[in-house]
């Protein structure tokens, strides 16, 4: 395989635009071992430890942010992956404190949680029962990442989206008092290594006030937007919290990192970016904002499907990346043909269909095995960090051509950065809210 180090991505903070953060999962970390070698076909002189795009040293691709999310992990468990060898490299973790599992109550090692529990129940099988999932969780996040989330017992348990979540009968007041338990308990004994990002959350703009005045005494490094705080709750919510933060003084020097849960669609990375630079001009200089998701492991994993690089034209549709399965049949399994239709990426270059459809027996179920979702993985995870750095190009570049945004959200996007300068910010974007609503609609009912 001849590949050079090229397509750096973010190598550091400040980065002029949001980082998107890839969420990856054990079996991503755990097949890039530097001179493995598994028994099947890949391209010739391929290291599977070129996968840990992390690093700085891979000859695919680097990007030295990312995201891992202890909820993956079973309560107690050691982190001891290639991911946590800080010898390879000099990068960012950031931590995900696994509040969604521990809403869903699907965090491997909890107890006493079970749907329909009252909401006293709950709370006392929180605060009690698991109260060595809050020490592991703490202790993990402050020993081995550089940024980790709060841990949060998010307002949605209690809506219909959390319906068999064990906490669904918990009030708005139980919840965000576990969460003021939790905040407390993370002062007391996870103060330390770790940045702690102040995880915000809401389902509609009146709890979402409440969220933030009652957690807002707690800085110690930045903060993250969830449920309808950030992009669920569409630009209108977002925008009323993030210009609430600015005025109440939550970007003052140290509070240097805010991240957005979830997301990872271009348009997103454009709003996220005019946030931040706005926020960099008006409060602090050295403010990064983050994103993430697992889309590219799931849809390779899960699904064999690789990802199509958005056009990013004036045409609205052409702003999302898509993706296409895997001709995984048979017939593959000895075809030189290039596995992508669109070879963009490093490994797409030289990723031969071969090296994917890899079992050829006559009645095989999936002719693919965990090397090739992996591989398919490193493409989708490079689609989007291309994509993210073209959305950069065309709204903020220095050849930036913004009549390549879509009218509707280049009508938006002049509202988001207007809104910041204007002297009465919320009278604007309320006057604005049929647009911002028309492009990124509130998501909770």
């Amino acid at each position: 395989m001849n590949l050079n180090k090229a397509n750096s991505f973010a190598l550091g903070a400040p980065h002029p635009c949001a980082i998107y953060l890839p969420a990856v999962t054990p079996g991503y970390i755990n097949l890039t071992q530097q001179g493995a070698t598994p028994l099947r076909e890949l391209p010739a002189n391929f290291d599977l430890g070129d996968l840990a795009f992390w690093t700085g040293n891979s000859k695919l691709f680097n990007h030295k942010f990312c995201l891992h999310s202890v909820g993956s992990q079973k309560i107690g468990a050691n982190f001891t992956s290639t991911l946590f060898d800080r010898t390879r490299g000099d990068y960012t973790i950031v931590g995900d404190s696994g509040g969604y599992q521990i809403g869903k109550g699907s965090l491997k090692g909890l107890v006493n949680l079970r749907k329909g529990m009252t909401g006293n129940a709950a709370v006392a099988a929180w605060q009690y029962d698991n109260a060595e999932a809050r020490r592991w969780i703490t202790g993990s996040l402050s020993t081995y990442f550089d940024y980790s989330m709060t841990i949060d017992m998010a307002l949605w348990f209690n809506t219909k989206n959390g319906a068999k979540s064990p906490f669904h009968q918990c009030t708005d007041d139980q919840l965000i008092q576990m969460t003021l338990g939790n905040l407390q308990y993370i002062e007391a004994n996870g103060l330390g290594k770790t940045k702690w990002l102040n995880v915000l959350q809401g389902t509609n703009p009146q709890n979402t006030i409440k969220w933030w005045d009652a957690v807002k005494h707690f800085k110690h490094g930045g903060w993250s937007l969830a449920g309808a705080t950030g992009w669920r709750g569409g630009l209108h919510n977002m925008l009323m919290l993030l210009l609430t933060m600015r005025d109440e003084k939550a970007f003052d020097a140290g509070q240097d990192w805010l991240h957005m849960l979830g997301v990872s669609q271009p348009v997103w990375h454009m709003y996220f970016t005019a946030c931040q630079n706005k926020l960099r001009e008006t409060a602090n200089p050295n403010l990064q904002f983050s994103y993430d998701s697992a889309s590219p492991f799931i849809l390779a994993g899960m699904l064999d499907q690789y990802a199509m690089p958005p056009e990013l034209t004036s045409d609205e549709r052409s702003w999302s990346v898509s993706f296409k399965q895997l001709n995984a049949v048979k017939s593959m399994a000895n075809s030189d043909e290039l596995a992508f239709k669109q070879n963009t990426s490093p490994l797409g270059r030289v990723l031969q269909m071969k090296h994917l459809v890899i079992k050829q027996q006559a009645h095989a179920g999936r002719r693919v095995d965990d090397v090739s979702n992996q591989l398919m993985a490193n493409h989708n995870i490079w689609v989007y960090l291309d994509a993210g750095q073209r959305v950069h190009d065309i709204a903020f570049g220095t050849g930036q051509d913004r009549s390549r945004i879509p009218q509707n959200h280049l009508q938006a996007l002049q509202v988001v950065e207007e809104a910041f300068d204007v002297s009465s910010p919320m009278a604007f974007i309320d006057k604005h809210k049929a647009l911002l609503d028309a492009v990124a609609p509130m998501m909770y009912k």
